[in-house]
């Protein structure tokens, strides 16, 4: 198969600190597991040139979706230019999704300071707390690489779009609701998004582990956002502890029930305020507990 036309980017000239194909040799098997059977785009970088690669054309020119199965298949991209892997929130044959996630990013003002992280660490707690009131016990906070978080939890069975806006409607409103009052939050929450971006525009996340095709750092789970350091998802000390990396990344393999999800998601549809109003005082009891401690 040969490469179909991709959409031109302009990176930043930053090189990995592990040479892609060592790098993905030692991550790979783990990023797999997040890419089966699903669609997978590519992120292509020779040089200074970069493009976004989403379908493959078989000998016959008929376009075909990317699906990667297997650590050997990975390598090839990689070895062909593949820098940054992205896969879909569902399986590559459904229209709906089995991934659950929202993004929470910063800006300088947020990046630049210990507060501001610390407001960023309350912001990712409060959204699990959502996460795991809503029945989405299993869950790992991922940094995407660049400027931002996200929350990802996999469902034991999919969901179609209605779902899915209930649900970021839960947690854009809940959230920000029940952070109202504490003031770290407040200094900084005017540089802090919390949305549903990737679920409802771009449908496609970076895999865990993956490269970040412009910065170069690596998509990796965190535990801490408040001590996290950029040199943390550098590729050499990501390929160092990958022990770890697989230990934090376990909960993505363990399915979530969705019973919970839809009962709040139904019952938004009948009474959005007082769906609103409890999501609210679940992040506050959460928090109180978390400041307590």
């Amino acid at each position: 198969m040969r490469s179909g036309k991709g959409k031109r980017m302009i990176p930043l000239v930053v090189k990995p600190s592990v040479r892609p194909i060592k790098y993905y040799d030692v991550v790979g098997d783990v990023m797999v597991e997040f890419m089966r059977n699903r669609r997978v785009a590519i992120i292509q970088q020779t040089n200074t040139e970069a493009r976004l690669i989403t379908r493959v054309r078989h000998e016959d020119g008929t376009p075909l979706p990317i699906i990667i199965n297997d650590k050997e298949e990975l390598i090839r991209y990689v070895k062909s230019g593949g820098i940054d892997f992205m896969t879909s929130i569902g399986n590559a044959t459904s229209k709906n999704a089995d991934t659950l996630i929202i993004d929470i990013k910063g800006g300088r003002k947020a990046w630049l300071t210990i507060e501001g992280l610390r407001a960023m660490n309350i912001a990712i707690m409060a959204v699990k707390a959502v996460f795991e009131g809503l029945g989405l016990s299993n869950n790992v906070v991922v940094f995407d690489g660049m400027n931002g978080f996200k929350v990802i939890s996999k469902l034991s069975s999919e969901v179609g779009d209605d779902v899915i806006q209930g649900f970021i409607r839960i947690v854009t409103e809940g959230v920000p609701r029940g952070l109202k009052g504490i003031e770290v939050f407040r200094s900084y929450e005017d540089d802090i998004i919390i949305g549903g971006n990737t679920m409802i525009k771009v449908r496609m996340f970076r895999v865990p582990l993956s490269l970040h095709w412009s910065t170069k750092l690596s998509a990796i789970p965190i535990t801490d956002v408040e001590s996290f350091l950029s040199k943390n998802a550098d590729p050499s000390n990501v390929v160092m502890s990958m022990s770890l990396m697989r230990k934090l990344l376990e909960p993505l393999s363990r399915l979530n029930p969705v019973d919970s999800l839809l009962d709040f998601v139904g019952k938004l549809r009948v009474d959005d305020v007082d769906v609103i109003y409890k999501i609210k005082h679940m992040v506050k009891a959460s928090l109180a507990s978390l400041m307590r401690n």
